[in-house]
């Protein structure tokens, strides 16, 4: 009878012994997935960085190409008329309608006012 008393005793001692032991499985595995889960995040957040730099670096080149292209563009001749200049050939013939027309009164009274601007100096 004692021995049948024992068993459950022993049975009852085994697992409580055997359960901190699983317990601290579970704790071993709970910090292995945060430490995995916070190198996925450092890789992640590495990735962005380097992500972003990589952006920057091709918005300089960007930039620095189109200052370039500019500045090409910028010292390039300008276009010249093709027709060859001939001295012997006779002035344009221009018509005098086409030109702005300013009465003469309307000349003397806007010089008037320029010339009395130009000596009430403050």
């Amino acid at each position: 009878m004692e021995a049948a008393m024992l068993r459950p005793l022993i049975l009852v001692a085994a697992l409580s012994a055997a359960a901190p032991a699983a317990a601290q499985v579970n704790a071993e595995r709970l910090y292995a997935l945060q430490a995995e889960q916070a190198a996925a995040a450092e890789a992640a957040r590495q990735r962005d960085i380097a992500i972003t730099n990589e952006l920057s670096r091709l918005q300089a080149q960007a930039q620095t190409t189109q200052t370039l292209a500019d500045l090409a563009a910028m010292r390039a001749a300008p276009a010249v008329s093709s027709v060859p200049f001939n001295p012997k050939a006779p002035p344009p013939k221009l018509d005098p309608g086409q030109f702005a027309q300013i009465p003469d009164a309307a000349l003397a009274d806007s010089d008037a006012r320029v010339r009395a601007a130009a000596q009430n100096r403050r």
